[in-house]
């Protein structure tokens, strides 16, 4: 059997009256690259946010691996979200956001800035240590957030809309890197850039007004009738 990172089985999410997420299945595997797909106001970050821990479901279920997740906080949770945002402190040098979590925890500063250099090593930002979040462009800040989300070691990482913003280069440098993270991740990607998603996904997950439409490879989501005509159009 498929060792599965991350469930989630019949999560609900409603806003008053309104219902962004109606009651949705979604399976995980570690080192496997799935990416949820839709138009905006779909659902999707709903859900990513649930998984997260910063949403709570009307009701349902998040479990990682055999354990059961659903009501605890997110730092207790095993995963790491990456925000559209970014939300690094603005007035943290780029080493002291990555640095951040450990510190929150006690680590000893000699030990959390050695980890958090070799993951700025790792996203190729390591020369930028020491500058401030506003003097990064966005693909530069983007890949701070990933080292940040990196730091806490998560079994299952999580980004919302990580290419948002981004020029082709930035792109196909995010791309080359989170490829390299499914390793060693289990990874839960949400995104509008379709052609983006098509080229790294194992598994894409399309929803529709809160529902789960399709989920499969990249090759029978494209050739899926019922998402040609709900959201990929004439022209995929």
């Amino acid at each position: 059997m498929t060792n599965l990172a991350i469930e989630a089985h019949g999560l609900v999410k409603r806003f008053g009256d309104a219902v962004a997420v109606a009651g949705i299945d979604l399976k995980v595997a570690a080192n496997t690259y799935c990416c949820l797909l839709g138009p905006s106001g779909c659902g999707k970050s709903s859900t990513l946010r649930m998984i997260a821990g910063h949403e709570e479901p009307t009701s349902g279920h998040v479990v990682l691996g055999a354990r059961e997740i659903t009501h605890l906080s997110p730092a207790q949770r095993g995963t790491a979200m990456m925000f559209q945002s970014y939300a690094l402190f603005p007035h943290l040098t780029v080493l002291g956001n990555v640095a951040f979590s450990a510190q929150m925890k006690g680590v000893a500063r000699v030990e959390r800035e050695a980890k958090a250099m070799e993951l700025l090593k790792l996203v190729a930002m390591e020369p930028y240590a020491q500058r401030l979040p506003a003097a990064l462009s966005g693909g530069q800040q983007q890949r701070v957030a990933l080292a940040r989300a990196l730091m806490t070691q998560p079994r299952v990482l999580l980004l919302d809309e990580p290419l948002a913003g981004m020029g082709a280069e930035e792109t196909d440098r995010m791309l080359t890197l989170l490829t390299r993270l499914k390793a060693t991740h289990a990874i839960l990607l949400v995104e509008h850039d379709m052609d983006a998603v098509f080229r790294i996904a194992d598994r894409i997950t399309v929803m529709v007004n809160g529902t789960v439409i399709a989920t499969g490879d990249p090759k029978s989501i494209r050739e899926n009738p019922e998402v040609r005509t709900a959201y990929l159009g004439e022209d995929h």
